[in-house]
């Protein structure tokens, strides 16, 4: 089996710029880099062009493809214009889409369980007949995945990697991180790349309660990424803290040399410019329709928080960063999971409050129940 090097980089760190780097340097090293994300792989293309890269359904879909077999042509369509562009105004249909698509509105079905259970697949039997099912839904390529890896994910010797690196690691599932290992030689090494308090997504994929992500469990050795660029005291003191019931990250791992201020506001109209955070799309939303905005991006790519106001939730929010950062108000029900100290809910609140570099604007609630 592939060398597995689990490489720990706390927030502003420079995880992004490393792989960057080491990929860029590779000359001889028949290698690849799997993202997160079909558009962080095209970021990487543009900053790598020579290097291959791609998420692991892409990176693996020549050899998965012939696995589809029930899958039915087509694909549902969602006007998703919030993710390219403004709001232009209340009453713009591109922010009742973005209430719609909210993944709490989705009911779940069996084949949501399926998914998990698939993701969960860490080895042994299949938790269930895989041919007895048709790829669709939540399971529409992670199927032909999990039957290619039944089959024992047949890849020539010829077509193997010599080296690979994994972006955004912590979000990785058994069965997405077995399918990566598989492209390379058993004799290569892979790199992974992540914060396992920034695993906000491991639920949906099967991690349970306060498990760390399976490619720190997988891993032979482990390295820690310490010198941070975003995120000063006493702000990167209190995230260390507020995480600590999950991961114990030490804040000096990840602690800016500048500083970074921790301040109460009160959300009554929204601030000139900065990254404002909300718990769920609901919060957003009701944030943009109370403050009357226009032209207001409601995702970070598509505005700049440092020059103008920028609506995120905090899942969406991983990656970005601003001067100024704002925490709407959590309900009720949040801020009791933060109390029992959920880890789900503990790595979002961590992802939240390592966005800021200059100043973090926290409500008064959610502030009074922050390790300080």
């Amino acid at each position: 089996m592939p060398r597995v090097v689990a490489i720990d980089g706390p927030p502003g760190t420079g995880k992004t710029r490393r792989i960057v780097a080491e990929a860029s340097a590779w000359t001889t090293e028949n290698g690849a880099v799997v993202t997160y994300t079909n558009d962080a792989a095209a970021v990487l293309q543009q900053r790598a062009p020579d290097v291959p890269s791609g998420t692991v359904y892409s990176l693996t879909w020549p050899y998965v493809r012939d696995y589809l077999k029930g899958a039915k042509a087509g694909v549902a369509y969602s006007n998703r214009a919030y993710t390219a562009r403004k709001i232009h105004h209340l009453f713009d249909t591109a922010l009742d889409q973005y209430l719609l698509d909210a993944p709490s509105r989705r009911a779940r079905d069996q084949l949501d369980f399926m998914a998990k259970a698939l993701h969960d697949w860490r080895d042994g039997d299949p938790p269930f007949d895989l041919d007895s099912e048709l790829p669709k839904g939540p399971i529409k390529y992670l199927l032909p995945l999990a039957r290619w890896l039944e089959d024992g994910a047949p890849v020539p010797e010829a077509e193997k990697y010599d080296c690979l690196m994994i972006d955004e690691a912590q979000d990785m599932s058994w069965t997405e991180l077995r399918a990566a290992l598989a492209l390379v030689k058993a004799d290569g090494n892979v790199w992974t790349f992540g914060d396992p308090g920034q695993a906000i997504f491991g639920e949906s994929k099967g991690m349970k309660g306060a498990q760390l992500p399976p490619v720190w469990q997988r891993a032979d050795e482990t390295e820690v990424l310490n010198k941070g660029w975003r995120v000063g005291d006493n702000v990167a003191s209190v995230a260390a803290a507020a995480l600590r019931s999950y991961y114990d990250r030490p804040a000096a791992t990840f602690r800016a040399d500048h500083s970074t201020q921790l301040l109460t506001w009160r959300p009554d109209s929204p601030p000139r410019r900065g990254l404002v955070l909300g718990y769920s799309r609901h919060s957003v939303a009701k944030a943009f329709r109370g403050w009357g905005l226009r032209g207001t991006g409601i995702v970070p790519k598509v505005g700049r928080a440092d020059e103008e106001l920028v609506l995120s939730t905090g899942h969406a929010a991983k990656g970005a960063e601003a001067d100024d950062v704002y925490l709407l108000p959590w309900s009720r029900v949040a801020l009791e999971r933060f109390e029992r100290r959920e880890p789900q809910t503990v790595r979002l609140l961590y992802v939240m409050l390592t966005r800021a570099r200059r100043r973090l604007h926290v409500p008064r609630t959610l502030r009074a129940r922050l390790p300080i």
